[in-house]
C-alpha cells in the first residue's frame, strides 16, 4: 500500500519529481495589525534573498496572526494548446528548498501535483504547542484548462498560515490577490485559501456546464427533427459533432462527481479543524459559515450534474432513434430483396420445367430421328439386285466413325469436369513460410 509519508522532512528525491525555472513569482502578506497587506514581486536570487531576510524580520518585530501567501505563476506551454503542469515550479531548486523550510511545505503536496486528479487531504501533526502544525492540501483536476494546486500549513503557536498556491496564471493571480484583499479579517482563518480554490474551481466548472448546454440548446431544433432525418445525416460530420457532446458532458458529470466528493471531505473537515484545539475552536464561526457554503456549492452541482444526464439522456436518445430508422430502412430493403429473390427463384423454377419439357419431347423424338436417319442411309439396299446384300459392305467404316466420336465425345467431357472440379494448389510461397 502507497501510505502516506510519516516524516515530513524532505528528500533531494521529493526535489526530483519539480521542474524548476525562475519565473514571476507574487508573494503576499496579511498582517492581523490594521489593513496592512504587502505584495512583493520577486523574480531573481537578489529579490528572493531580500525577501526572506524581510520575512525573517517581521517574526521578531511583529505579532499577532499573518497570512502568507506564494503564488507560482504557470509555465510556458510545452506543446501548442497543451499548459505546462502545475508542477513546474517558478522558482531555482535552492529557493525551493529554502521556501519549503520556511513555509513548512508538506511533502505530499507531490501527489496531487503529479496525478492531476481532484484532491482534498488534511495532515495533522501534533507534539509539543510549539512544534504543532496542521497542513491542507487541495488540488483542481488538470483535465481542465486552469488547474492549480495548493499546499497551506498553519502553526497554532504563532498564528501564522502559509499558503502556496502552484500554476497562476496572470488572470488567477489578480483573481486571488484581489480576494484576499476584500476577506478583510476572514484571512485569519486558515481554511480561507482552501475555500478560494473550492470558488475558483466552481466559476471554472459551472462555465464549462453552461457553455455545454448552450451549445446543446442551438443544436436541439435538430433533435427535435423526424427521425428520417437524422437517420439520413447519421454519417455526416454535423451529426457527429452532436454525438460529441454526449461524451463531453459525460466527461464532464464525471468531473463534478469527484470534485463533489472532495467537497464533501471538506465539509467534514471544518467540524474537525474546529476542534482541534482551544486556538483553532475560535475559528468555529467561520467554519460553519464555510460549510454552508460548502452545502450550497454541492447543491449547485447537483443541478449540473441534471444538466449534463438531459444531455447525455436527450443525445443518446435522439442517436438511437436515428439508429432504429436506420434498421427499420435496413429491414425494408431486405424484404425487397428477398420479395426480388423469390421472384427470381418462381422464374427459374418455370424456366427449369418447361427445360424439363423440351428434354421429355427430346426424348420422345430422337429414338425417331436416329432411326430415320440411319435407315436413310446408302448403307442400306432394300431393293436388291440378284445375289446383292441389303446392308453395306462399308457399314464398319459407320460403326468406327460412330463410336469413336462418341467415345472422344465422353473423353473430353470428362477432362474437362475433372479440371473444373479439381482443388487449386495452395501458393509456394505461402507454403514456405508457413510455420512448422
Amino acid at each position: 500500500m502507497d501510505w502516506h509519508a510519516e516524516d515530513s522532512s524532505w528528500t533531494s528525491r521529493d526535489f526530483g519529481i519539480f521542474r524548476f525555472e525562475q519565473r514571476r513569482t507574487v508573494a503576499l502578506l496579511k498582517l492581523e495589525s490594521g489593513p496592512t497587506f504587502i505584495r512583493d514581486e520577486l523574480e531573481d536570487k537578489q529579490q528572493w534573498d531580500n525577501w526572506f531576510f524581510e520575512l525573517d524580520e517581521l517574526d521578531t518585530t511583529i505579532a499577532g496572526s499573518k497570512l502568507h501567501v506564494v503564488l507560482c505563476s504557470r509555465a510556458s506551454p510545452i506543446f501548442d494548446g497543451k499548459e505546462a503542469p502545475a508542477s513546474y515550479i517558478s522558482v531555482t531548486s535552492d529557493t525551493w528548498e529554502r521556501l519549503t523550510r520556511k513555509f513548512h511545505i508538506n511533502r505530499e503536496i507531490r501527489r496531487p501535483l503529479l496525478r492531476g486528479a481532484d484532491y482534498f487531504t488534511s495532515y495533522y501533526e501534533t507534539g509539543k504547542a510549539s512544534e504543532s502544525k496542521i497542513s491542507f492540501i487541495a488540488r483542481m483536476s488538470a483535465s481542465l484548462p486552469g488547474d492549480l494546486a495548493l499546499s497551506l500549513t498553519y502553526v497554532p503557536s504563532k498564528d501564522e498560515t502559509f499558503a502556496v498556491i502552484y500554476g497562476c496564471n496572470e488572470e488567477q493571480m489578480d483573481d486571488i490577490e484581489k480576494r484576499i484583499r476584500e476577506a478583510g479579517d476572514k484571512t485569519k482563518y486558515p481554511l480561507l485559501l482552501v475555500g478560494l480554490l473550492v470558488e475558483l474551481e466552481r466559476e471554472r466548472l459551472l462555465e464549462k456546464v453552461e457553455d455545454l448546454v448552450d451549445d446543446f440548446t442551438l443544436r436541439s431544433d435538430y433533435f427535435d427533427s423526424e427521425s428520417t432525418k437524422i437517420a439520413a445525416d447519421i454519417s455526416n460530420e454535423k451529426t457527429q459533432e452532436y454525438v460529441s457532446l454526449c461524451f463531453k458532458a459525460r466527461s464532464l458529470l464525471d468531473h463534478i462527481k469527484a470534485v463533489k466528493h472532495q467537497l464533501s471531505k471538506l465539509a467534514e473537515e471544518f467540524d474537525r479543524f474546529a476542534n482541534e484545539s482551544k486556538r483553532t475552536r475560535r475559528f468555529s464561526k467561520y467554519g460553519t459559515l464555510m460549510k454552508k457554503r460548502v452545502n450550497d456549492i454541492i447543491d449547485e452541482y447537483d443541478v449540473k450534474i441534471n444538466e449534463c444526464k438531459m444531455i447525455i439522456e436527450d443525445t443518446t436518445l435522439a442517436t438511437q432513434t436515428a439508429y432504429n430508422q436506420i434498421a427499420k430502412m435496413d429491414s425494408e430493403v431486405n424484404k425487397k430483396m428477398t420479395s426480388t429473390s423469390m421472384d427470381i427463384a418462381y422464374e427459374t423454377k418455370q424456366e427449369g420445367t418447361q427445360m424439363r419439357s423440351i428434354a421429355l419431347l427430346t426424348m420422345i423424338y430422337l429414338p425417331f430421328s436416329s432411326v430415320a436417319a440411319i435407315f436413310s442411309m446408302d448403307m442400306f439396299d432394300w431393293n436388291p439386285q440378284t445375289g446383292g446384300s441389303v446392308v453395306s459392305k462399308y457399314i464398319w467404316v459407320f460403326a468406327a466413325f460412330a463410336i469413336g466420336l462418341t467415345g472422344i465425345t465422353f473423353f473430353a467431357w470428362h477432362l474437362i469436369t475433372s479440371r473444373r472440379n479439381q482443388p487449386s494448389k495452395p501458393d509456394p510461397s505461402w507454403e514456405q513460410g508457413k510455420i512448422v
